[in-house]
């Protein structure tokens, strides 16, 4: 049965990182396995915060993606966290799935002084409650 947020929030397939790459997954049954509703949006927004805005427009995506990459190599400071936030509100209020972006954190995991962890709540159209999006962004260059 599919359900209404399943309908609305769409399938596709889901992924996991492993050593830095994203995989295919399988199910209990060895099939590939599926995203759908809720995860299936949150996996969409962590793809496009991911993706270079405009390292798709050759497929026909020109805005798609975000501008992230381009604090790599800055400073952990205040303004460097203060735009990956700017970067990434703009890049998640552009699916059209997304109402809004309710609240934006940027924090410095413990131990981590090259790392910026984004914690996002995020409404979704049709739905009353938010999600909630994880993010690190490393500032080292790989």
């Amino acid at each position: 049965m599919v359900t209404d947020q399943a309908r609305l929030f769409g399938a596709d397939l889901r992924l996991r990182e492993t050593g830095g790459n994203l995989d295919l997954t399988r199910d209990d049954a060895g099939d590939l396995d599926l995203a759908a509703g809720s995860d299936n949006i949150v996996q969409a927004l962590t793809l496009r915060l991911l993706v270079r805005r405009g390292e798709l427009a050759p497929l026909g995506w020109p805005d798609y993606g975000s501008r992230l990459h381009e604090l790599i190599g800055e400073p952990n400071v205040v303004r460097t966290r203060a735009l990956l936030m700017t970067f990434a509100q703009a890049a998640i209020e552009q699916d059209p799935r997304v109402d809004r972006v309710r609240d934006i954190r940027a924090r410095v995991p413990d131990g981590e002084r090259n790392v910026v962890r984004l914690e996002i709540d995020i409404l979704l159209i049709s739905q009353p409650s938010p999600v909630n999006l994880v993010f690190d962004i490393p500032l080292e260059p790989a």
